[in-house]
């Protein structure tokens, strides 16, 4: 069977995304800083984990407009297919590889999710389980995970057609271009990754794919590096001798006791992999080119959190760990990629049969049969060689289009000179009408200043300041103005920030410029001046409107870090009596009010509204242990299970 590529699509029960929120983040996510001990982590790692930046998805707005009512939906994909497997993509959905199945014997390789439900995993909140997930510019899942793809039916080896996707990554300023392959006679998938940085500046260069894989109690994750660093979300990284952990053995995630991240450094390593065996000696194998030196074994741990987590992010069943496979070591680190410079690497995936794995053998008998077999399946497949091919591919033109991604590499192409672009031979950047990119395109092309009242996208960069100070009369214009001062907030220059966030209510106050000065107020630690800023902001917004719903829990939350819940206590009060709010909103405000009851010694009421119900948001946050913490406060004990998401619980302090 030669290979085909056809679209199709994917029906299941699902849920929608929504559109992105009215702002965007202004503040990095509050992370705690990592720790690399020094006696077991190499010092170039240590160096880079102390300089990685916290996360900032800006210029990108959140994703949060979703709730928990599925509907039977059609999903568009593209399924490349030929007698051994059966690969089924989705564009539209950042480029996931939904599902990998052994067509010979129908099984699934991936943990191939039977719902899509959006849950708050990534940075700009919205994200979903299973499958392959390609993961640029930050740690905290890509921001293009949830958007659509420009995709294309593109050529391939012996004249099997492929697929590729790209788009333009606006937070770090980086085309990145992924090309999905499966040759006419081959039992392994192969997707070639492609990054350029088109500016005359370096750029940090994070990437990670994910892997879901089906976990059992016997499942067992053996990778090619035996050298392993740790992280149990204590705050510290540190080196263990792998297989164990104290007592823990960590090639099997489904016993493990807590959550934990386990990497696998393959520095030195020609051909890094890693695989995840099932109770019968088979599953994944995934292998890449040694540019792709990370490895990583996510483990979700026995908790009855953990569980409760994977029941969330898969409604419909399943349990799975995650695989995955990095640029560095950890996913604590970025690396520099240097000016105009283009990066590429090759990763394949395929069925993996290893005999002596199974739970019942010992550890290290199991690894010694990986290393065996794993070495036997990749002895007939020359991962350099098909690199190198791919390569060549890789800068041919697509053949016909499939799916359109956004229109911000045409505006950034138009933005910047000629030089200071790419070839967009293998990438073309349409102009897409009606997506959010369109006003910029207007005023970069015709000049055209947007409304005052546009702020339903950002721009991030130098060339867009001095793209909006050379605007006619931009010094007393309110739009030039505002986004000036976000550009220069972002950039850590406060006076200027509030300087031009002043002129652009002076020119037509906004509830987006007075928001602005709040975080101005918030970056130099004073929260309470920011609340303030916060609360005018609200009162120049319409009631029911989705703005004014966002104002509302960003004031609530900076009420709450400058400790003041009594108002907390009041604006939660008025917005769950006089306010139009939406299902999470809702339960977001309960939640803060939950809070403020028991900081001023409202026991009572504290315990009724959690009894009440309507305190869990569709939007609950990987790693928030809130309700489990106001629960304890007021009742003395572990929530319901329904409300249990401690997924740390269990987990040993490294």
């Amino acid at each position: 069977m030669t290979t085909t590529i056809r679209q199709s699509v994917l029906t299941l029960s699902a849920g929608e995304i929504g559109r992105p929120g009215p702002f965007p983040p202004l503040e990095a996510e509050a992370v705690t800083r990592l720790r690399a001990d020094a006696t077991s982590v190499p010092d170039d790692i240590a160096a880079r984990v102390a300089a990685a930046p916290p996360p900032w998805s800006f210029p990108y707005h959140p994703q949060s407009e979703y709730d928990r009512e599925r509907r039977t939906r059609d999903i568009d994909v593209v399924v490349l297919e030929n007698e051994h497997l059966r690969a089924t993509i989705v564009p539209s959905l950042g480029g996931r590889i939904w599902s990998l199945v052994d067509v010979a014997s129908g099984a699934e390789l991936l943990s191939a999710n039977k719902a899509f439900q959006p849950a708050n995993l990534a940075l700009r909140d919205a994200w979903f389980a299973g499958g392959v997930e390609f993961n640029i510019g930050m740690r905290g899942h890509s921001p293009t995970t949830c958007d659509p793809l420009h995709a294309a039916v593109v050529d391939g080896p012996g004249g099997a057609p492929g697929l590729r996707m790209w788009e333009f990554e606006r937070a770090r300023g980086l085309v990145f271009a992924i090309d999905v392959h499966l040759a006419h006679d081959s039992d392994l998938l192969a997707v070639h990754v492609r990054v350029v940085n088109p500016d005359t500046a370096p750029a940090s260069m994070y990437w990670w794919t994910n892997i879901a894989v089906p976990e059992t109690d016997g499942t067992r994750v053996i990778a090619a590096s035996r050298t392993t660093y740790a992280s149990d979300y204590s705050g510290r990284l540190v080196g263990i001798d792998a297989p164990y952990r104290g007592d823990i053995d960590i090639t099997l995630p489904g016993q493990h006791p807590g959550a934990a991240d386990y990497f696998f450094d393959g520095t030195g390593i020609d051909v890094p992999w890693i695989t995840a065996i099932g109770e019968d000696g088979t599953g994944l194998l995934h292998a890449s080119t040694a540019r792709l030196v990370g490895r990583k074994l996510f483990c979700w741990g026995n908790g009855q959190g953990a569980r409760r987590w994977q029941e969330w992010l898969s409604p419909e069943g399943g349990r799975y760990a995650e695989i995955q496979a990095g640029l560095a070591p950890t996913q604590f680190e970025y690396l520099e990629m240097p000016a105009r410079a283009e990066w590429s690497w090759t990763e394949v995936f395929g069925k993996v049969r290893i005999d002596g794995a199974g739970p019942e053998h010992a550890t290290p008998d199991a690894i010694q049969a990986a290393d065996r077999d794993v070495q036997t399946r990749l002895s007939t497949h020359d991962i350099d060689a098909l690199h190198g091919e791919l390569s060549d591919f890789a800068r041919r033109a697509p053949l016909s289009i499939l799916n359109r991604g956004s229109g911000w590499g045409a505006v950034e192409r138009t933005l910047r000179r000629a030089d200071e672009w790419i070839d967009e031979t293998p990438t073309p950047f349409p102009v897409v009408e009606g997506d959010d990119s369109a006003p910029w395109n207007d005023l970069v092309v015709h000049g055209v200043i947007p409304p005052t009242a546009f702020v339903g996208s950002h721009v991030r960069g130098d060339r867009w300041e001095r793209h909006l100070r050379s605007i006619p009369g931009a010094e007393a214009d309110a739009f030039a103005q505002y986004h000036l001062g976000v550009l220069a907030h972002v950039a850590g220059d406060a006076d200027a920030a509030r300087a031009h966030l002043r002129a652009s209510n002076a020119a037509a106050p906004s509830a987006a410029a007075t928001r602005a000065l709040g975080f101005v107020a918030l970056q130099q630690g004073d929260a309470a001046d920011a609340a303030r800023h916060l609360r005018d902001a609200i009162a120049l917004t319409s009631a029911g409107s989705p703005e004014r719903a966002a104002l509302i829990l960003e004031t609530l939350d900076v009420l709450r870090r400058a400790g003041d819940f009594e108002q907390v206590r009041g604006l939660a009060i008025t917005a769950l009596r006089d306010e139009v709010l939406t299902g999470s909103v809702t339960a977001r405000v309960r939640l803060a009010l939950v809070e403020a009851e028991l900081e001023v010694g409202d026991r009572e009421s504290a315990a009724a509204l959690l009894r009440g119900g309507g305190i869990l948001p569709a939007n609950f946050r990987e790693g928030e242990d809130r309700i489990a913490m106001l629960w304890q406060r007021a009742f003395g004990e572990k929530p319901p299970r329904e409300l249990d998401f401690s997924m740390f619980e269990g987990a040993e302090v490294l």
